[in-house]
């Protein structure tokens, strides 16, 4: 009967992915292409993170749990990197400026519950709490990547006067953060609106149903939105700043040689 069932959430699932493959392609929106391997890796990744934190729970390994939270660091700054389509910064600056933008803020989070001792470092808290962190700051830079290119096609006349009326790199990129975080942001606005009222946060349904009193579960939940929050706001910030840095760097290079 178990097996019965997980057989049919899994072909339910995949049943709701094709349904949106199927529409995408016909409708030639573009986002097919992607939704197919992405879904396959998906549910392989999730099942070797549980199998892995199972394993991590059970060992006990506080270095282990670490180097998972490594891993999944790299990988985020990987995806979000990819989502950065503006030729004009290379490719392994892009991962850097991710990698150091996601590390910095979210590692910065978690040193701060760990000292405070709002988290243990133990791998049951500390890595969910991390992928949520990281996942976050992830969907930030990805967001931010995809507003910065329309933004710059958008108004490509008015970032062109600015250069021409002597701005400097530094105030042009106030600029296009100022235009571009509110965008980026969008998502963790509203579901600081909508928390308890249009959705019921997972952390919290969890923490109720393991026992938790309830002001403690809404605190925890309440602490993890305004993380999310933290983070969506200045991992992007970090990002741009490094990258237009870096590109910089870079160019000084290359008039160099």
């Amino acid at each position: 009967m178990e097996h019965y069932s997980l057989l049919t959430q899994i072909v339910l699932a995949y049943l709701l992915i094709l349904a949106v493959v199927f529409f995408d392609f016909k409708n030639r929106i573009g986002v097919w292409k992607e939704l197919l391997p992405t879904s396959v890796s998906s549910f392989i990744q999730l099942l070797l993170v549980a199998v892995v934190i199972l394993y991590l729970v059970k060992v006990k390994n506080v270095g282990l749990a670490l180097l998972l939270i490594l891993v999944m660091t790299f990988n985020a700054s990987f995806i979000a990197s990819r989502r950065f389509k503006l030729s004009a910064y290379p490719k392994w600056g892009v991962f850097i400026a991710a990698f150091v933008a996601i590390a910095v803020v979210n590692y910065f989070l978690l040193v701060i519950y760990t000292v405070l001792n709002i988290l243990k470092v133990a791998p049951q808290q500390i890595v969910p709490f991390a992928g949520l962190l990281l996942a976050a700051g992830m969907r930030s830079v990805s967001l931010f990547s995809q507003y910065l290119k329309d933004l710059i096609t958008a108004e490509k006349e008015i970032l062109e006067g600015m250069f021409a009326l002597g701005s400097s790199p530094a105030e042009v990129r106030e600029y296009l953060l100022k235009k571009a975080i509110p965008l980026a942001t969008v998502v963790i606005r509203d579901m600081l609106k909508a928390a308890g009222i249009v959705h019921i946060p997972g952390v919290m349904v969890g923490l109720l149903l393991a026992g938790t009193p309830p002001l403690v579960a809404a605190t925890m939940q309440f602490l993890v939105l305004a993380s999310m929050l933290f983070s969506m706001f200045f991992t992007p910030i970090i990002f741009f700043t490094l990258l237009t840095k870096l590109q910089g760097i870079f160019l000084e290079k290359e008039e160099t040689t």
